[in-house]
């Protein structure tokens, strides 16, 4: 095999919980796969989760998905008591310049703060960013969990490539099809 060095595309996607991140990133990736990409679905919280299904000794499915215990793993531990405020940017960082090796496509579909976008912008040059938004979405998160940062830290920021309306499951997938198309305009690639 050989280990050559792209330079892939890199999507992030921002947005609050449920406002259907991960939906367009599983419709970008299949419409990717259809132009025969191969695409990398990186998360920043993969290893968070890790850790949790490693200290608790149980899978984290979305339905069982411990949200207070993920949001104060990152903000008191990693970020506070340990003081890593870049501890998940570093990691991304690190991912992207692996996957480099193997991929056309790498999504992010959990971006969460600015600094997330602005410093994976200024170390790689092939990034896109998109906002997702879910206008009249009643949470079902506590008030606890919708006022942490993890949820707000995104609140007036509109500096994206791309920002999109989640109105119903089906409308990301012309989303998907139409960032693509644009992506591909911008970097002069024939649309299929």
């Amino acid at each position: 095999m050989n280990f050559l060095k792209r330079e892939p595309l890199i999507i992030l996607i921002a947005g609050r919980a449920r406002s259907g991140k991960s939906i367009l990133a599983e419709c970008l990736k299949e419409e990717y796969r259809k132009q025969n990409k191969k695409v990398v679905m990186s998360p920043y919280t993969k290893y968070l989760k890790h850790y949790i299904e490693e200290i608790t000794g149980e899978k984290i499915q979305e339905e069982n998905k411990p949200r207070d215990l993920l949001q104060q793993i990152s903000s008191e531990v990693i970020k506070g008591q340990l003081g890593k405020k870049n501890f998940f940017i570093d990691r991304q960082i690190e991912d992207i310049e692996i996957y480099s090796y193997f991929a056309d496509v790498i999504l992010v579909p959990d971006v969460r703060f600015p600094e997330e976008i602005k410093v994976i912008k200024e170390k790689f040059n092939n990034v896109v960013s998109i906002g997702v938004i879910r206008k009249n979405y009643i949470s079902t998160l506590s008030l606890k969990q919708q006022t942490d940062i993890t949820e707000v830290a995104l609140d007036g920021y509109h500096d994206y490539d791309f920002e999109v309306e989640n109105t119903e499951k089906t409308n990301l997938y012309d989303i998907a099809k139409d960032i693509i198309n644009k992506i591909n305009l911008k970097e002069g690639i024939p649309n299929e």
